[in-house]
């Protein structure tokens, strides 16, 4: 016979989960036509072409000039050609905003017309923002980097272009405007309103009752905003010291800081009731912002700032004519990345811990993290075969034309999007236990040529063909020695100077010239050749090369280098200058350019202002690269992307077109509305509603049949709301009359608040987008359910939507398919392990879950033991246990000898 399992002293709480740090590109995809939006890009190879053939210079590493270049330049007139620079430049990680410069209007570089010409006067940016981001891999290791958007646009250039956003960090206030004729009630006495007292209401919700009214000219802080019924609402977060007119002439005004405060952000009398206005102290210096307090639940919250995601607008490009080329209108921005020395341990830490667990499923799951690799790495020598009509694949003729000559890396999920570049193969020899496939790449030979073929992922004969984890930091490389002070890719100053005025000097671009950390750089990416060339050969890093691809701009994203910042010390450019006046004229540009750098550095400002803040000789990454080895396995990559009917048609494959396109808008509204941000959240929300309604088959309880006892507040909605203080809560929250009667109440049985109330329900009055984007299916049953009924049902619908939506690469915890219990939030509630023990309890007869598990079942007793043991087995003033008559038990029978019995039976069958 089986003993009860011995209970423990304390319950072994889950791990916390780590939370991968979700990636995007800096910048959209402009459509392809009119017709077409702009998008994500995926692949960073269609990013580095792009640069190739756009920017010639402001490359990573080095400048066509020989010049340190820590970042990337994108330009309006080059790259920006192919991107939706309406919808500016996008933060490339999670983080918060530690500091910021915005320019009111752009300095201006003059210099005095000369033999006869006339005068030039060149504006520049010298906006920034800097990002602070936090990753944590393995559990307890964790790197801290920061990203750097520079030469942003002004304020007053956003002018120019009135339909582009301004960045949601910048300080703002609203004022009131004249349009703005709201008058206070006339008394209950009959005391008439003073005429002068116009402005606008405030009140408690939007559309609800007003608690006082705002003067006409005064200015208030706005936090949250939404719609309701199509109305723009602010809710009030600082009245900048201003008094409020009371709503009723004689009466007064509500000074409690808990009472609502929201104001109409619409137009009325022929105008705006507020405009948006930027305080003087905002501009034209930096602004430390780490005093802002995070939430404690901001995964980036340490140190205080600006909580921004990725994909938010970071700014757009702003005005920098250049001096030299004397070119007029010129619009770019410089994008960076940068760390301390701690990304060296970092880095090896993780392939030491994917080294030693990478094949073991459970110990990723342990983290919190996918399994599987995410991306397909081609070794050089690797010979791509060709694939027959019989479906086979071999090395074909002259298979020597077909073999690599450079590294390809590819994100699995990116050649996935393409069916025919994946061929299954049924019979891999050995077997590994896990799907192979044959894979479609393309590459470079020896020769210089394009080539293309087939290679497979497990076992592979003509060549190294691995997957890999991004924890693994494949072929990234830390370098770092000693250079140039003056910031030039040469050993010495004055060998620059001659290699900038074509010197008639031997060996004049020799990598013997090189400083000792370029000539590390040189070695890592020129690995045949004399070096004869060799400041010629990184000067032109950014040119499309053999088979019409930038194979060294690739191989550099994957340098992570050690130098000193452009944007610190500014001094140092003096060096610079006397040397290259020393063997030329003086020159009037090169006194402007020093007044440019000295205004364009911010270093020792954040230094001074930011805690642990790394001085400036720190590792530059390329944030191209960085981003292409993240983006997939961070998660979500597809943020905001709405669904089509289509699509949902094909999710809800038993609801008819009538019902799809009856709340296909509404549900999108309530996606940007509800802030159902990442693709996972929102298939979770689609999987909940679509089994709560029937496939939006019902929205009445019992179809209003018969008698509740809870009457008139039966269930309505696509989840249903029940009982009057739901309803109470919901109009509070949406502003919209849902209970004075039953035509009121019907609003909720019909679009849009059919669905506006569900996703209320679910975001709202029990919190799960944070739930959602950790992909805890089995919690958010759970709580929308009570416990597991419909749990297959359900879980069909939220699979659909993975293949539907494509969003494999999205998920956290789905494992082909299935959740664990253990990884899930309810694993620590007891009434949630009680209910997973019931409901897959072959002795019982609970629905929701068909295959019952007895491994299972003794899973969520037992945990249920050790939690109520942990507890103390709490009882009530009358000594009785308070776990009582759960999930249809008696209502006084206690819940813990019910589990001690199955957990007895089940261990013993």
């Amino acid at each position: 016979m089986t003993s009860q399992p011995s209970s423990p002293q304390a319950p072994a709480p889950a791990p916390a989960k780590l939370k991968p740090l979700p990636f995007a590109f800096p910048f959209l995809r402009k459509g392809r036509g009119q017709s077409e939006a702009s998008a994500q890009f995926t692949d960073e190879r269609e990013i580095y072409r792009l640069l190739a053939k756009r920017e010639s210079s402001g490359s990573y590493l080095v400048s066509r000039k020989g010049m340190w270049h820590g970042g990337i330049h994108v330009t309006e007139a080059g790259a920006g050609q192919s991107l939706d620079l309406e919808a500016g430049l996008r933060c490339i990680a999670d983080g918060v905003v530690i500091a910021f410069r915005a320019n009111k209007t752009y300095p201006i570089s003059e210099i005095a017309a000369t033999d006869g010409g006339s005068p030039v006067q060149a504006p520049y940016s010298t906006g920034f923002a800097l990002v602070r981001h936090t990753m944590e891999f393995p559990r307890g290791t964790k790197l801290t980097f920061y990203s750097l958007y520079m030469h942003l646009m002004s304020w007053e250039d956003y002018a120019n272009f009135p339909q582009r956003k301004k960045p949601s960090y910048w300080s703002r206030e609203w004022r009131v405007t004249q349009h703005a004729q709201d008058k206070p009630s006339p008394g209950r006495n009959g005391q008439i309103p003073d005429p002068s007292q116009q402005g606008l209401r405030v009140r408690k919700t939007p559309n609800g009752a007003p608690i006082g009214i705002l003067p006409q000219g005064a200015s208030i802080r706005i936090g949250k905003r939404k719609k309701v019924r199509g109305r723009e609402w602010g809710e009030v977060t600082d009245l900048l010291g201003v008094s409020m007119y009371p709503p009723v002439t004689g009466g007064y005004v509500d000074p409690s800081p808990d009472v609502g405060r929201w104001v109409y952000l619409g137009q009325e009398n022929g105008g705006p009731m507020v405009e948006e206005v930027f305080p003087d102290s905002m501009f034209d210096r930096v602004i430390v912002a780490t005093d802002q307090t995070l939430s404690p639940s901001d995964s980036q919250g340490d140190g205080g700032g600006i909580p921004i995601r990725s994909g938010d607008l970071i700014g757009h490009l702003g005005r920098y004519d250049s001096l030299d080329q004397r070119t007029s209108g010129t619009r770019m921005a410089h994008i960076e990345v940068f760390c301390d020395d701690g990304i060296e341990s970092f880095i090896e830490q993780g392939r030491e811990w994917v080294g030693q667990h990478g094949p073991h499923k459970e110990d990723w799951a342990a983290l919190g993290l996918p399994s599987e690799p995410t991306m397909l790495r081609v070794a050089p020598g690797t010979v791509l075969y060709q694939r027959t009509q019989n479906n086979e694949f071999v090395p074909g003729t002259d298979p020597l034309s077909r073999k690599t000559d450079a590294v390809q890396v590819y994100s699995l999920a990116e050649l996935a999007r393409d069916p025919n570049r994946r061929i299954p193969e049924p019979h891999p020899n050995p077997d590994p236990g896990c799907p192979v496939n044959w894979w479609h790449v393309d590459g470079v030979n020896a020769q210089g040529q394009p080539i293309d073929g087939w290679v497979c992922d497990f076992n592979f004969a003509g060549g190294r063909v691995t997957r890999e984890f991004a924890q693994k930091w494949i072929d990234f490389e830390c370098l770092a020695d000693d250079h140039d002070p003056a910031h030039t890719i040469f050993a010495t100053t004055p060998k620059w100077v001659d290699y900038a005025r074509g010197a008639d000097v031997a060996d004049l671009a020799s990598r013997s010239n090189l400083s000792p950390l370029m000539l590390k750089v040189y070695d890592a990416l020129f690995t045949t050749g004399d070096g004869t060339q060799a400041a010629v050969e990184l000067c032109t890093l950014s040119q499309t090369e053999r088979g019409g691809y930038p194979w060294l701009m690739q191989a550099a994203s994957r340098l992570i280098v050690k130098h000193e910042s452009e944007w610190a010390n500014p001094a140092k450019w003096n060096q610079l200058i006397v040397e290259l006046e020393r063997k030329t004229e003086p020159n009037p540009q090169h006194g402007e350019e020093r007044k440019r750098i000295e205004k364009l550095a911010w270093w020792d400002e954040v230094k001074a202002g930011v805690p642990g803040f790394p001085g400036p000789e720190v590792f530059h990454v390329h944030p191209i690269g960085l981003v292409g080895n993240f983006l997939i396995s961070s998660g979500c990559s597809c943020k905001d992307q709405t669904i089509t009917a289509h699509n949902l048609k094909r999710i809800a494959i038993h609801t008819s077109n009538e019902a799809i396109e009856r709340y296909i808008e509404a549900l999108n509204q309530a996606f940007v509305d509800y802030h159902f941000d990442t693709c996972v959240a929102r298939a979770h929300f689609l999987a909940q509603i679509l089994h709560e309604s029937g496939g939006f088959s019902a929205t009445l309880e019992s179809n209003g049949k018969g008698v509740k006892s809870y009457d008139p507040w039966r269930g309505r909605g696509l989840i249903q709301i029940t009982f009057e203080e739901n309803y109470n809560s919901y109009k509070k929250y949406s502003g919209e009359d849902v209970t004075s009667n039953k035509a009121a109440m019907e609003k909720l049985e019909k679009s849009p608040h059919a669905l506006l109330s569900a996703a209320w329900y679910y975001a709202v009055k029990f919190p799960l987008i944070k739930a959602s984007d950790d992909d805890d299916f089995i919690w958010i049953t759970r709580v929308i359910n009570g416990a597991y009924t419909g749990y297959d049902d359900r879980l069909s619908y939220f699979n659909r939507a993975v293949d539907v939506l494509d969003i494999k690469g999205c998920l956290k915890l789905n494992v082909d398919g299935v959740y664990r219990f253990e990884d899930s939030k309810a694993y620590n509630e007891k009434r949630a392990s009680c209910a997973w023990g019931m409901w897959n309890d072959p002795g019982l007869t609970k629905s929701g879950i068909g295959k019952k598990s007895a491994a299972e079942a003794l899973k969520g007793y037992g945990r249920y033991l050790e939690l109520d043991d942990a507890a103390g087995k709490p009882v009530d003033k009358n000594g009785n246990p308070k776990d009582q008559g759960w999930y249809g038990l008696p209502a006084k029978k206690p819940v813990r000898p019910f589990v001690e019995n199955r957990w007895k039976v089940l261990s013993e069958s």
